[in-house]
C-alpha cells in the first residue's frame, strides 16, 4: 500500500471516529402513566440519570377547559424516592421501547382536586438542577390523576342509577324485580352469582375507565371467571328446565316470597329441602373473591388480575354444584 492511501484511509477512520463522539445525545422525554390514584405513590420516569443532590420537583400545570383559571402558579411537588439506572418499557411512536434511565416517586395526597370531579388533567413538567444549570423534562401529553374516593363513589352512583332504570322497567312488565334471581319460585345461587359478577366487574371497569377515559384493560383471569358463572348460570337453568325438579317443598306456600336460605337450600328432591354442601361452598368462594376483588381493584389501583390457582378452585366449586343437576338424585315412591 502506498504512503498516500494510507494517510488517507487513516484520515477517514479519524473522522468517522469523530464523528461518532459527537452524536447528538437522546432527547430528555418524561413518561408518566394515565389514571394513577393520587392517594398512591405517583410513578414518573425520565430517561436521563437523576441523582439525590439535583432536588428533582413535579410541576402539574392545570387544564382550565371548565374550572377557572385564576389560580396560582402549578403544583409543585418534591420527590420522594427516586431509582437510577432503572428499565421501563414505554410506549414510542406506537412501539414498545425499551428506555433506560430514572424512576421517581411523588406524593400528591394533598394535591387539590374538587370532590365532586373524579380526575384532573394536566400537563407534569420535572425540573432539576445539575451544576447550577436547570433542566426541565415535560410530557409530550396530558395525563389524568384520580381523585381516589370520588373515583369511585361516582362510578358506583352511576351503576346504581342504570341498575334502577333496570329495575322500574321490569316493575313496568308487571313482574317482581326479584325475578331475575329466582329460578320456579326458588331463589337461584347461579342466577345471583352472575347478578353478583356483572355489577362488581362493571363497577370497577366503570371507574377505572372514567379514571383514565378509556376502556382499562381486563385480565384474562377475570374474563374466565365471569365466563365459568356465565357457563354455570346457562347449564343450571337448562337442567332446571329440561328436568323440572326445582320445586318448592311441600310446606312452602306458592305465593311465599323467595329466601335468602334458597341459596343453600337444594330442591332438587321433589317436595323435600335439603341442606348443600356444594352450594354453601359455592357461595363461599363466590363471596371471598368477590370481596377480594373488589379490595385489591381499589388499593392496587389497577384491575385486580385474579390468580389462576383461584379460578381453578371457583371452577371446582360450580362443577361440585352443576353435578346434582346434571345427574338429579332419584327417589322411590
Amino acid at each position: 500500500m502506498s504512503l498516500s492511501k494510507w494517510i488517507a484511509m487513516t484520515m477517514l477512520l479519524n473522522c468517522v471516529t469523530a464523528l461518532a463522539q459527537i452524536a447528538p445525545e437522546q432527547p430528555i422525554q418524561l413518561f408518566m402513566a394515565d389514571g394513577q390514584l393520587k392517594s398512591h405513590p405517583i410513578r414518573v420516569f425520565i430517561n436521563h440519570d437523576i441523582s439525590d443532590d439535583m432536588q428533582p420537583k413535579l410541576e402539574l400545570a392545570r387544564n382550565h377547559a371548565i374550572t377557572s383559571s385564576q389560580t396560582d402558579g402549578p403544583y409543585s411537588a418534591p420527590y420522594k424516592k427516586l431509582a437510577r439506572q432503572q428499565t421501563s418499557t414505554q410506549q414510542i411512536s406506537g412501539q414498545s421501547i425499551a428506555v433506560t434511565g430514572t424512576l421517581m416517586l411523588f406524593d400528591l395526597k394533598n394535591y387539590p382536586v374538587p370532590w365532586y370531579k373524579t380526575v384532573e388533567r394536566f400537563t407534569p413538567t420535572v425540573v432539576w438542577n445539575d451544576g447550577g444549570k436547570q433542566h426541565t423534562a415535560i410530557s409530550e401529553h396530558e395525563v389524568y390523576i384520580a381523585n381516589t374516593l370520588s373515583a369511585f363513589i361516582i362510578p358506583l352512583a352511576l351503576l346504581m342509577a342504570i341498575l334502577s332504570a333496570i329495575l322500574w322497567l321490569a316493575k313496568r312488565s308487571g313482574r317482581p324485580p326479584i325475578d331475575f334471581l329466582c329460578n320456579n319460585g326458588v331463589l337461584s345461587l347461579s342466577r345471583t352469582q352472575v347478578t353478583l359478577w356483572t355489577l362488581m366487574i362493571a363497577w370497577m371497569v366503570l371507574a377505572y375507565g372514567l379514571m383514565r377515559l378509556e376502556v382499562p384493560a381486563i385480565p384474562e383471569s377475570l374474563i374466565a371467571l365471569m365466563g365459568l358463572s356465565l357457563a354455570t348460570g346457562g347449564i343450571s337453568y337448562m337442567q332446571d328446565e329440561k328436568t323440572q325438579t326445582s320445586v318448592l317443598p311441600a310446606n312452602r306456600a306458592s305465593d311465599l316470597k323467595p329466601q335468602l336460605s334458597d341459596l343453600i337450600v337444594d330442591y332438587s328432591v321433589r317436595g323435600q329441602g335439603n341442606l348443600s354442601l356444594t352450594r354453601a361452598q359455592m357461595l363461599v368462594w363466590t363471596l371471598l373473591t368477590l370481596l377480594l376483588f373488589v379490595v385489591k381493584s381499589i388499593f392496587e389501583g389497577d384491575l385486580w388480575n385474579v390468580p389462576w390457582e383461584l379460578v381453578v378452585l371457583m371452577g371446582l366449586s360450580q362443577a361440585s354444584y352443576l353435578a346434582p343437576k346434571i345427574n338429579p338424585p332419584t327417589t322411590n315412591n
